[in-house]
């Protein structure tokens, strides 16, 4: 009676458990879904792992989410961004290597250009005030004063070598321009300049007058108003010519700098243009050598010109 009655409990203990763990196991199924996810989308994978143990069954679970994730980069997205940026920067570097290519080409044209016979004038390039001097001259001009208008005579003298004289010569040291005669048959005059007129540096310009083929027919004293100007070798617009007031001989010296010169020496000079060496040799020039060219100095040459009022 008893082993009639004990197996029917067994057999019931085993159905529970197979139940148990059937019911256990069918609530723990993990879902599947399905998404519209491609290679392309940005994912986020979860994984969560459970054990659940009860007195009759012990038992593990593991679910897995993935989720696409929007409002980032895709992976080729950003490759094709950075084969565009790669492309930009690449046509910008080519731009840059033409921009400095021509600056250098440039640099090295204007460079042969200082050396070339060209555009030689006395073994010096051409002044870029040499048209101006070409056309005026030792020429009679109309030119606009303020009461008006009135015929002048301009002279212009180029002094060579000047940076040397500035460099080297000394103290009181002058020199003295070819005679010339102010218009046709007119009064004959010279210019001199002296690179180092003070001890400080400071450059003087003279002018006066000397012998002339003409003094028998001229009136004396000599009665024409003058001007002097050291020229500026900047480019047109920007150029700003050294210049003096107007001198009236009427009013400035006397007979022995405005009469007629009677001596073998030329009459000493009543006035003249005063111009501190900085002006024409700023101290900003890194040498001697390179002093050439600078606002009032062309190829080591200075450019003097004189107005005479008739």
């Amino acid at each position: 009676m008893s082993k009639t009655t004990g197996y029917p409990a067994s057999l019931l203990c085993f159905i529970s458990l197979y139940l148990a763990c059937s019911s256990a196991s069918e609530s723990l199924k993990i879902p599947t879904i399905e998404a519209n996810v491609s290679n392309d989308d940005v994912t986020e994978t979860q994984h969560t792992t459970c054990k659940i143990a009860t007195e009759d069954v012990v038992a593990n679970a593991r679910a897995t989410v993935k989720t696409v994730l929007t409002g980032v980069c895709k992976g080729k997205t950003m490759d094709e961004k950075f084969t565009s940026l790669e492309e930009k920067l690449s046509k910008q570097f080519a731009d840059i290597k033409w921009l400095l290519y021509n600056i250098l080409e440039q640099s090295n044209y204007l460079r042969s250009m200082r050396t070339a016979n060209l555009h030689m004038f006395d073994d010096y390039l051409l002044s870029p005030r040499q048209d101006e001097i070409d056309k005026l001259n030792n020429t009679i001009q109309n030119l606009l004063i303020l009461n008006g208008s009135a015929n002048a005579f301009a002279y212009y003298w180029r002094v060579k070598n000047f940076n040397i004289m500035l460099a080297n010569w000394p103290t009181g040291r002058s020199m003295r321009s070819p005679t010339f005669y102010a218009g046709h048959s007119g009064y004959a005059m010279y210019l001199k300049i002296t690179p180092k007129y003070f001890p400080d540096g400071t450059i003087f310009v003279g002018v006066g007058l000397t012998r002339g083929s003409y003094d028998s027919v001229l009136a004396w004293p000599f009665p024409h108003r003058i001007r002097l100007e050291v020229l500026d070798h900047s480019l047109r617009g920007a150029r700003e010519d050294r210049r003096s007031r107007i001198w009236d001989p009427v009013t400035l010296c006397t007979e022995d700098f405005w009469g007629r010169p009677t001596k073998a020496v030329d009459n000493p000079e009543c006035v003249g243009l005063s111009i501190p060496k900085r002006v024409i040799l700023p101290k900003s020039l890194p040498s001697q050598r390179y002093s050439g060219n600078t606002k009032y100095m062309w190829n080591g040459s200075v450019i003097i010109k004189l107005i005479v009022y008739l």
